[in-house]
């Protein structure tokens, strides 16, 4: 027994399938615009395959025809953009796209000739596309799922540059460029309408979780604040036996309660990302400990040298203003220094750093104090002994 299957149903189910599992991790996420831009790009395409089969030799088809398709397209570049971050088209794209699709509704109501018709919104969809296109390719670090992206992408607009001239076939209409049958045309597009659109659906479901995910690794690692590594994290490294020998700068922004209570929260915490700001600038594993208080570490650096860095961000921290804060609020740091061997404990080097830290802070703030090292303590010990 000789079963049939509609080839346009099954890429209608799948596509309306992708449609619901967008959908799902959209709402999963509570968040991703990206996968909203690609559930409706899923339900565009599938209700054009649907009016395509059913609907296509009808006035009212066309007219959704030539709806479809560009709102697909735009869809899709959405999609495609914010899953790599390039953020929404430019207002005057989507307005050039929407003047050609107006363009087809006002030639299919004068009776144009159906390759004059069609060509209008199929070049809406185009531009939109290409748009998005262009954008992923300017993109330098792509990763494999983004070069994938962009392979699949390039297919896309091949497949659109070949379905341009044929378009009227699928409505049943004659073409001027008559290079295969209705049929074989049908065919061909359906099938590669299918692949492609699943295609470019999987990579961008995929390229969002891992951006989620490499989202949620940064939040568990970083400062909300500052964005520099938080005490977990910082924790993690100094439980270790040091792989080479260097040093801990322990920093403290001076009599900051009372740039809290002088000038607002919201001062004092513009004040504590500039300092972070300033801290990011020089090389070393640098994270937030608490509240105005940071650590910096520093391998391969000596003590000195260490000591010499610390200086360097508390004299740019010194020439800092704060708009709120004036001239007549000089803002300050204090460091505290320790260096550590091979092997040795992190940890006790930054408890060493952070008594240089108070040193610093007893003597009249706004300086860098530097820890003995452990031979220089030891020494002391034996001649007290």
């Amino acid at each position: 027994m000789e079963i049939s299957v509609d080839l346009n149903l099954v890429v209608f189910g799948l596509l309306s399938a992708l449609a619901i599992v967008s959908g799902l991790i959209h709402m999963a996420l509570r968040k991703g615009s990206a996968l909203a831009w690609l559930a409706a790009t899923m339900v565009c395409v599938s209700t054009e395959t649907l009016v395509l089969r059913y609907a296509s030799h009808s006035t009212l088809g066309v007219a959704a025809i030539s709806l479809l398709v560009p709102a697909a397209y735009l869809c899709a570049s959405q999609a495609i953009r914010l899953s790599m971050g390039a953020g929404v088209t430019s207002r005057r794209l989507v307005a050039i796209a929407a003047v050609l699709t107006g363009l087809s509704l006002v030639l299919l109501a004068v009776d144009a000739v159906p390759f004059v018709q069609c060509l209008p919104f199929q070049l809406a969809g185009v531009v939109m596309f290409l748009d998005a296109v262009l954008a992923l390719a300017r993109q330098k670090r792509r990763g494999v799922l983004g070069n994938g992206l962009l392979v699949l992408c390039c297919c896309s607009m091949t497949g659109i540059a070949i379905r341009i001239p044929m378009f009227p076939l699928l409505l049943g209409q004659p073409t001027p460029f008559p290079i295969m049958s209705a049929e074989t045309f049908e065919r061909v597009f359906v099938n590669s309408l299918g692949v492609l659109t699943t295609g470019l659906a999987l990579f961008i479901i995929a390229r969002i979780v891992a951006n989620e995910m490499a989202s949620y690794r940064y939040r568990s690692e970083r400062d909300d604040l500052t964005g520099l590594l938080n005490r977990r994290m910082l924790g993690g490294m100094l439980d270790r036996p040091a792989a080479t020998a260097g040093a801990v700068v322990m920093c403290d922004i001076d009599r900051f309660k009372t740039i809290n209570d002088r000038f607002g929260h919201h001062v004092g915490d513009e004040v504590i990302q500039s300092f972070a700001a300033i801290l990011k600038g020089h090389a070393g594993h640098v994270g937030r400990v608490g509240g105005e208080e940071f650590a910096l570490l520093l391998f391969g650096a000596s003590s000195q040298e260490a000591g010499e860095t610390a200086d360097a961000i508390r004299c740019r921290f010194q020439q800092f203003q704060h708009p709120a804060v004036g001239e007549a609020g000089t803002l300050s740091a204090s460091f505290g220094v320790a260096a550590f061997d091979t092997g040795a404990s992190v940890r006790s080097a930054m408890r060493q750093a952070d008594k240089a830290l108070y040193a610093a802070k007893r003597t009249g703030r706004n300086r860098v104090c530097i820890a003995p090292d452990e031979a220089t303590v030891r020494r002391g010990m034996q001649h007290a002994a």
